[in-house]
């Protein structure tokens, strides 16, 4: 964490997330199922009337609907802010991964002991 907020994040190895990547990522799919849940009980208030008890009633299911709405939104455009100041990155997201050298891959994603042997 505190790498990141001095902008000293190392890039040199395209397949490994680093922690703050990987408390992001959840991070903002936990707020995609927080918006979908309350999305759901401010559309059909009546219906979804135990979705709405959850959130403690309807204006309280709005603020929690915006606030993660906003996340999603922030990362968009942290994520996009990123990959501009980390160009060769962005050729990675759009083909799906660096190119890795033929070896023994999934040896090395489970059992990453024995590939450094």
């Amino acid at each position: 964490i505190a790498d990141s907020l001095r902008f000293r994040l190392a890039h040199e190895d395209a397949t490994r997330y680093n922690a703050i990547q990987k408390l992001l990522y959840i991070g903002v799919m936990l707020a995609g199922i927080l918006s979908l849940v309350s999305g759901l009980s401010i559309w059909k208030p009546i219906q979804f009337s135990e979705l709405l008890a959850l959130f403690g009633g309807f204006q309280n299911a709005r603020l929690v609907h915006f606030f993660s709405m906003t996340a999603i939104a922030g990362f968009i455009a942290v994520h996009v802010a990123l990959a501009v100041l980390v160009p060769k990155t962005i050729v990675t997201m759009l083909t799906g991964g660096p190119v890795v050298a033929d070896g023994p891959v999934v040896a090395d994603v489970l059992a990453p002991a024995e590939a450094t042997r």
